[in-house]
C-alpha cells in the first residue's frame, strides 16, 4: 500500500489565489474553493472520515517539482493532463474538463481569438495557456505572471489587453476585480484542445492513483463533483456554463 495511505494522511497542493477554485480566505485563513473541497472529499473517500487531508499552496510553475520532491502527495490545481506532463508525473482520470478562454475589458474590441493578434496578452508561468499563446503568437512578448490572479490585475492596470487562462478560472477570477461588471470572459476553445484537469501524483505511486481513480468515479457518479462546482460558482454569484 502507498505510504501516505497506510499512514492515514495526505498532503494536497492547491491554489491559494483563485476564488471559487482554490483560495485562502484572508479573514478566516481557511482554504475555500472547488479543488480544495474536492481534495477534502477525496480524503474522506480514501480514509472513511474527514480530516485526513492537509492543504498547502502550489503555484503553476512549481506543481510538478513539488510532487517529484515529495513536498506534496497530490496536486489539485488546474493541472491539465498532457502527454509531456504524463512523462513527469502520474495522473488520475480527469475530474473536470474545461476550455481555453480570455478575460478582457468590456468594450475592448476583442471578440475572439483572431482579435488577439495585435493585443498584449498576459499568462501564468508554468501554465498550458502560456505554452499555447507562445505557439500561437511566437512574435509576441507575452506578459508572464507568477499567479493566476495576477492575470486579472494586469488587465485591470492596463498592462495587458487580455488574460489567457482556463474558462473556469477566469469566470471565478472576475469576482476579485474592483468592478467585476467591467469584464467578460470569451471562449476561444475552438482553437485548442480541451483542458482535462487531473490529480497529479509522483511517478510510481500506482496504488494511490488506483484509489484516487475509484474515488473520483464514485464522486462523479453520485453527482458530488458537479455539486461542488455548482456550490462554488453560486458562492460567487455565478451559474454553471
Amino acid at each position: 500500500m502507498d505510504r501516505a495511505l497506510s499512514e492515514g494522511s495526505l498532503v494536497a497542493g492547491v491554489s491559494y489565489d483563485i476564488p471559487g477554485i482554490g483560495y485562502q480566505n484572508p479573514r478566516t485563513g481557511r482554504i475555500d474553493g472547488f479543488e480544495a473541497d474536492l481534495a477534502r472529499a477525496l480524503g474522506e473517500k480514501l480514509f472513511g472520515a474527514p480530516g485526513h487531508i492537509e492543504l498547502v499552496q502550489v503555484t503553476d510553475d512549481k506543481r510538478i517539482e513539488m510532487l517529484q520532491t515529495d513536498m506534496v502527495d497530490m496536486v489539485l490545481s488546474q493541472l491539465t493532463i498532457t502527454p509531456d506532463r504524463a512523462e513527469q508525473v502520474d495522473f488520475s482520470i480527469p475530474y473536470w474538463v474545461t476550455r481555453e478562454g480570455i478575460l478582457v475589458r468590456k468594450g475592448s474590441g476583442i471578440k475572439g481569438f483572431d482579435d488577439l493578434k495585435r493585443k498584449r496578452i498576459v499568462v501564468t508561468a508554468g501554465s498550458i495557456s502560456l505554452r499555447r499563446m507562445r505557439a500561437a503568437f511566437p512574435e509576441k512578448d507575452l506578459l508572464v505572471t507568477p499567479l493566476g490572479i495576477d492575470n486579472l490585475r494586469a488587465v485591470e492596470k492596463g498592462e495587458a489587453d487580455a488574460a489567457s487562462n482556463d474558462l473556469i478560472d477566469l469566470s471565478m477570477m472576475i469576482s476579485e476585480a474592483d468592478h467585476p461588471g467591467d469584464y467578460e470572459v470569451i471562449d476561444i476553445g475552438d482553437h485548442f484542445d480541451p483542458k482535462p484537469f487531473g490529480v497529479g501524483v509522483k511517478k510510481g505511486r500506482q496504488s494511490l492513483i488506483d484509489r484516487l481513480n475509484a474515488a473520483i468515479e464514485e464522486l462523479k457518479t453520485s453527482g458530488k463533483i458537479d455539486a461542488l462546482m455548482t456550490e462554488n460558482l453560486a458562492s460567487l454569484g455565478k451559474t454553471p456554463a
